[in-house]
């Protein structure tokens, strides 16, 4: 047709993105020998002394295999497991302020022919996360420039709008360690932690603190009334109050911002927890729990059951929480609330262990 462009003539003959490459022919490979290594086990030539070292390198699965690597060392005296990025022609170790969110979520090791690794899947990613605390390495003022931002928002909301808007600041400290988002899983992380959905830095969301709110509320014996006037309703019935109406279905006059962390304070560390009867508590034993429920005759769990530990992320230090409300009131009583939370009943999980427990405090108003 007359008038048609023609896209091969448009791409210099080659198409849109031109021919694509054949595939290869050969077979899966294995992990990848570690530069100066020889294919076969990626030996390296001995160092002085006779002392040698062999290093294997594991590249990520997908597309994130061409840039990132897991590199696996074993020396006379030490082991060592690194991320590694590639830049140019060279390969170095991840940032400092990589985004956790590609880090922990995005990245798994498999090596590709199937084979098993000689190191653990966490074991390089809580190496980083410890390392940097999740990326928080300060030295491009990142985190104080968001902090920075916060508070310049913080400043405008209160000055907008026809009437008084109130804020409350506070600042977290946990008292020892704490553990948010256990139960997300990504990649090859059997437990989870909450992460700042852009920056990927350690975080309590919104939600988590609004329900700690209620959490104290009840704890602290409040009425349910300013529990629905203040996080909204309907909300579970405190001690005999008759159950929710409908006018009581809106949203509570205090809103909650996601914590962040405070500069130079939050750590990030690896901890393990190693839960007997694993089989029977996960249903991977034909005579656990599900079999119990049936007509067969399962026997309750024992300790012939291996241990089996699991390595999770946990952090400590101060972190930055926000409130914003119309009625200075409601925020004085949710900072109650949260204060009775953190002290009698914790947040996250571990609880019982130990975990989640912290102490507030006002930041001082020339912050705002």
């Amino acid at each position: 047709m007359a008038g048609t462009p023609n896209p091969m003539q448009a791409f210099g003959g080659r198409g849109p993105r031109g021919p694509r490459p054949a595939p290869p022919v050969t077979g899966k490979p294995g992990p990848r020998p570690s530069g100066g290594g020889s294919g076969k086990g990626g030996k390296r030539p001995q160092g002085p002394g006779g002392s040698g070292a062999r290093g294997t390198a594991y590249p990520a699965n997908g597309p994130l295999g061409r840039v990132l690597r897991v590199e696996h060392k074993i020396s006379d005296t030490k082991t060592t497991t690194l991320l590694k990025h590639k830049i140019g022609e060279e390969w170095q170790d991840v940032s400092d302020q990589a985004n956790a969110l590609i880090v922990l979520r995005r990245l798994s090791f498999e090596p590709l022919d199937g084979g098993t690794n000689p190191w653990k899947n966490h074991v390089p990613l809580h190496e980083w996360a410890t390392r940097t605390g999740l990326g928080q390495d300060d030295g491009d003022g990142l985190l104080r420039q968001t902090l920075e931002r916060r508070r310049s928002f913080l400043q405008r909301w209160t000055k907008t709008g026809a009437e008084r808007r109130h804020v409350r600041r506070l600042r977290l400290t946990v008292e020892w360690r704490m553990v948010s988002g256990h139960g997300l899983q990504f990649g090859v992380l059997d437990n989870g932690l909450a992460l700042n959905g852009t920056y990927g830095w350690p975080t309590l969301p919104g939600s988590t603190l609004k329900g700690l709110a209620a959490a104290g509320a009840r704890s602290a014996g409040a009425e349910t009334a300013q529990v629905v006037k203040a996080l909204g309703g309907p909300r579970p019935r405190f001690g005999k109050d008759p159950r929710p109406t409908q006018e009581e279905h809106r949203s509570g006059s205090v809103r909650f911002l996601d914590a962040l962390p405070d500069v130079d304070t939050v750590k990030v560390h690896s901890d393990v927890i190693t839960p007997h009867q694993h089989p029977y508590y996960t249903g991977t034993d034909p005579q656990g729990p599900d079999a119990a429920r049936s007509d067969t005759n399962a026997p309750f769990p024992g300790e012939h059951h291996n241990p089996v530990p699991l390595p999770f992320l946990s952090i400590s230090g101060d972190l930055r929480v926000d409130l914003l409300g119309d009625d200075k009131g409601d925020l004085d009583l949710v900072a109650t609330w949260l204060c009775e939370a953190g002290e009698e009943l914790g947040a996250g999980g571990r609880t019982t262990a130990g975990y989640g427990y912290f102490e507030h405090a006002d930041v001082d108003e020339e912050d705002l």
